[in-house]
């Protein structure tokens, strides 16, 4: 017989809000706040009738249940924090818990939007017995901080019983699961309201009256549905499981227990996304090379933020320096309620490696120094410069992908006051006849007409091409100096006018 065992998450969304809140100030709160986020009571409610489905340690104290009516539970406490319960959300939170114990468990099956079911038959040989393997369960999941109920059974559905009103059940021995399972109320069973009904009227009130009927007796008094279901809870017939598959991509949604105005204040909680990131891209031998981050704001459209890192990392203290430089230039139109992440392109690390001899200059890879340029001042203000195969000097460079060692220019545009060569002049340098093709170290944004007097020490060097795309050029160039001591590149063209085109450093 298969072993398995379920894991039951009674209240997902609110140990979520509980971890938000420790993460999401210095202080847990929101300046103004008396209390912290911690110690006043918090409820989950939802339903058409906003019945109360969650609950902490702190309302069940002043005598809220599950069950009870959103009016009379607030009416226990001022204090009293609510919150709408969101299925969506736990079920994204469901496949993340399923990820973190991918890494320690094989076959996983998703019971959303509050349990887990796993296969513990072909586990044990690895982990040697029963009590190994859930030692090394249990030091995994308390890591995530979510309270859990679980139980072993020979059914997947027994199993799911068992965790859901036993709370920790765990034997190999099918006679005390068997006595536990038999020992539930009908009410238990996930069977429909007119069918508990129809079992109540004929005497039935526990599982043991249900399994002393006889199967064929069963199918003669009632529906062949409830056999079906009796037969999967009593593991005569396979029960479908459709087993998880461990998530290609990265992507996160973490709600705030409070709402956040202070961007400074989304560094903790942010930090704990960026940690679950670097170890979904450590296990898979991955970099990241661009983030998305989401801010839900209220009453407002979410403002997605774009962070990118050439070179690539996996590491979360570097990606945090990048968000808050990206943050401080945002400006919000709502608190925020929510933040997500998601991991928006990867790359192997071995695409990005160095050469192995290469001398480290520095603390920061010219790749890092990159990013976080582009983080705090925006991408289009940082460039890198290529050099293009035309003589005329306005056309002879243009912006690229910085630090791209080949590719197209991202603009065919002249680069205004950027360097060509960046050659110095020297006395020595002026005196040589043989440095007869010199650049300035800067071009000019535009070219001035030359209206003071000059001393041309080196030239003429003549340029004349483009003639192919209306945009010819015919001019002499020289090295020039004026009064005050400057080196100026000038040039004469066709008419006999004269223009300084650029400086010399």
């Amino acid at each position: 017989m298969t072993l398995w065992l379920y894991l039951h998450f009674p209240a997902i969304q609110l140990d979520k809000l509980k971890m938000a809140a420790q993460a999401q100030t210095p202080d847990g709160v929101q300046s103004g706040d008396d209390l912290s986020a911690l110690s006043r009571p918090c409820i989950i409610v939802g339903g058409h009738d906003n019945k109360v489905m969650q609950l902490d340690q702190a309302a069940a104290q002043l005598g809220i249940k599950v069950g009870m009516g959103l009016a009379g539970a607030a009416a226990r406490s001022r204090e009293l924090l609510v919150h709408p319960y969101d299925e969506a959300d736990e079920k994204r939170t469901i496949r993340e818990i399923a990820q973190w114990l991918y890494l320690i468990t094989a076959d996983i099956a998703l019971f959303a939007p509050q349990g887990l079911l796993l296969k513990v038959s072909g586990m044990l040989a690895m982990y040697r017995d029963l009590s190994h393997y859930l030692s090394t369960l249990h030091a995994h999941l308390d890591t995530q901080s979510f309270s859990y109920r679980f139980a072993c059974g020979y059914s997947p559905e027994a199993a799911r019983l068992l965790a859901e009103h036993h709370g920790a059940l765990v034997s190999q021995d099918p006679k005390v699961l068997e006595s536990a399972l038999l020992g539930l109320p009908l009410t238990a069973l996930s069977l429909p309201a007119k069918a508990l009904e129809q079992l109540r009227r004929v005497g039935f009130k526990t599982v043991a009256d249900l399994f002393a009927l006889p199967l064929v007796e069963l199918g003669k008094r009632f529906d062949c549905e409830l056999v079906q279901y009796v037969s999967r809870l009593r593991g005569k017939v396979p029960h479908p499981v459709t087993f998880y598959q461990s998530e290609p991509e990265f992507e996160r949604h973490l709600p705030l227990l409070y709402e956040i105005e202070n961007l400074d204040w989304l560094n903790k909680p942010l930090l704990k996304l960026l940690v679950q990131q670097e170890q979904f891209l450590r296990l898979r031998n991955r970099h990241a090379t661009q983030l998305t981050l989401t801010l839900h704001q209220r009453d407002a459209e979410p403002l997605v933020l774009s962070i990118g890192r050439g070179e690539g990392t996996d590491r979360a203290d570097l990606w945090l320096t990048l968000c808050d430089l990206k943050l401080s230039t945002v400006t919000l139109s709502g608190p925020v309620q929510a933040i997500g992440l998601k991991v928006a392109q990867m790359c192997q690390p071995d695409e990005l490696m160095t050469d192995l001899f290469a001398e480290r200059r520095g603390t920061m890879t010219p790749a890092g120094l990159v990013a976080v340029l582009q983080a705090r001042l925006g991408e289009q203000a940082v460039q890198g410069v290529k050099a293009c195969d035309d003589l005329r000097p306005e056309r002879a460079s243009a912006y690229c992908t910085p630090l791209s060692v080949s590719g197209t220019p991202l603009s065919g545009t002249p680069l205004s006051g950027t360097p060509l060569s960046g050659t110095p002049l020297s006395d020595d340098m002026m005196a040589s006849s043989a440095m007869r093709y010199l650049r300035p170290a800067f071009l000019l944004p535009t070219i001035q007409p030359l209206q003071h007097k000059v001393t041309v020490h080196l030239g003429p060097e003549r340029i004349c091409t483009g003639w192919w795309d209306a945009h010819g050029i015919e001019r002499d160039y020289f090295v020039a100096q004026d009064q005050q001591g400057r080196w100026l590149w000038v040039f004469r063209d066709r008419q006999q006018r004269w223009f300084c085109h650029g400086i010399f450093s």
